[in-house]
């Protein structure tokens, strides 16, 4: 029943949003970039023409899902880190920000849209459907934007690497020290206030843009969306959290554990139907089992940053194989009608060896939304080839 009421409520907000006017005002009246200099906006030129590749085999790009298939395995982004003095930011809803001018203009190298399966060209951005804006919260000072118009609310992948991956680029811009805010999507999540801290971010300066947010900005700093309007990451996104976060090493927990299965029993979705028998295989090859939502963020970081094999299904807890030693191996366990980009794009990025495995599902799923939710059946004799394969 609560999950019906959420449904109703969430319907009658959009409703409301769609139909019922209020501050009208506060609609952008057009669209513009750093190519058309706006009015008050002063852009910083992070990386000009930045290229992103995709460096996967013929096979697995064959075999990634048509909706998650990149056109081209190579794109190239301007990254920007703007101030905007006066500035408004706007998240009409979990997929959409709007960074919007003292006078009015949807800023599009800066907003973010995402419908369906595809980033959506700023003049589509949900804002200019919206007829209900509220009140803006007003903040003094300077504020940094880390709204993602994607899944760094609840999602541990997205939350790294489409929103806390932008302080890189407010670093680039040696404007880190200047902000007294930090606009983030959530604090839902233990790992939300714990990645911030361990950038070194002051847990005082933090403010949650939940979805409906709409911030009135001193003065704006808002970036381009780190993976651009592709599903490719960057490699400076793996540069920045390697750098921050493994200088170290000796000084991250230790789990001791070269060899490294992460369960999915903590989830509902992806889980292994044969798990039992796989996890007695793999601890009788030394492998340790790990449910990754009962680690604090740096012991993920830890485990990762010693591990010489990662096993898993997909899911978002691989993001953390950026964390992985080059000389490690990652054997990714696909759902054969789930097949994503994100974590061998991850494993390519920093140079480790990679493989993986098509797996029998539970269910036929039904486009994307369904092939993710369904379970799967390992092939032990395939998953044991793949790691003699690797030398193990």
């Amino acid at each position: 029943m609560s999950a019906l009421l959420t449904k109703l409520r969430k319907a009658q907000d959009l409703l409301v949003a769609r139909c019922v006017p209020k501050n009208l005002h506060y609609k952008p009246s057009g669209v513009q970039s750093a190519a058309s200099a706006p009015a008050g906006a002063n852009y910083h030129l992070i990386y000009p023409s930045y290229e992103s590749r995709l460096d996967v085999s013929e096979q697995l790009y064959a075999d990634f899902l048509d909706y998650a298939k990149p056109a081209s395995r190579s794109v190239c982004t301007d990254y920007y880190l703007a101030e905007i003095p006066n500035g408004r930011l706007y998240a009409p809803c979990v997929a959409s920000v709007a960074v919007i001018t003292a006078d009015n203009q949807l800023l599009a190298d800066l907003s973010f849209n995402y419908r369906v399966d595809r980033v959506v060209p700023a003049e589509q951005n949900l804002v200019f459907k919206q007829m209900n804006f509220p009140d803006p919260t007003e903040l003094q000072g300077t504020a940094f934007s880390l709204l993602t118009g994607g899944g760094g609310v609840s999602n541990y992948a997205h939350w790294l690497i489409d929103s806390l991956s932008r302080i890189h680029l407010l670093k680039k811009a040696g404007l880190f020290d200047a902000v007294d805010h930090f606009i983030v999507p959530s604090l839902k999540y233990d790992f939300h206030q714990d990645s911030l801290e361990a950038i070194g971010v002051d847990p005082g300066k933090i403010v949650v843009g939940s979805i409906g947010s709409h911030f009135q900005c001193e003065r704006l700093l808002a970036s381009t969306a780190p993976r651009g309007d592709s599903v490719i990451i960057p490699q400076w996104v793996t540069e920045f959290f390697r750098e921050e976060l493994l200088s170290d090493v000796s000084a991250l927990p230790d789990f001791a554990a070269p060899y490294v299965y992460i369960r999915r029993s903590d989830s509902r979705i992806r889980n292994v139907l044969n798990e039992t028998d796989l996890m007695a295989h793999l601890e009788a090859k030394g492998f340790k089992c790990y449910e990754l939502s009962r680690l604090s963020f740096l012991e993920k970081v830890g485990l990762f940053a010693r591990a010489k094999v990662v096993l898993s299904v997909h899911g978002a807890g691989l993001v953390n194989v950026m964390f992985c030693p080059t000389t490690s191996h990652f054997l990714e366990l696909y759902p054969d009608q789930f097949v994503l980009t994100t974590y061998v794009d991850l494993a390519m990025n920093i140079g480790m060896d990679y493989s993986y495995l098509l797996c029998e599902c539970s269910a036929e799923g039904q486009g994307a939304k369904d092939g993710q939710m369904v379970h799967v059946r390992a092939d032990i004799a395939a998953i044991e080839e793949k790691l003699a394969a690797a030398g193990l």
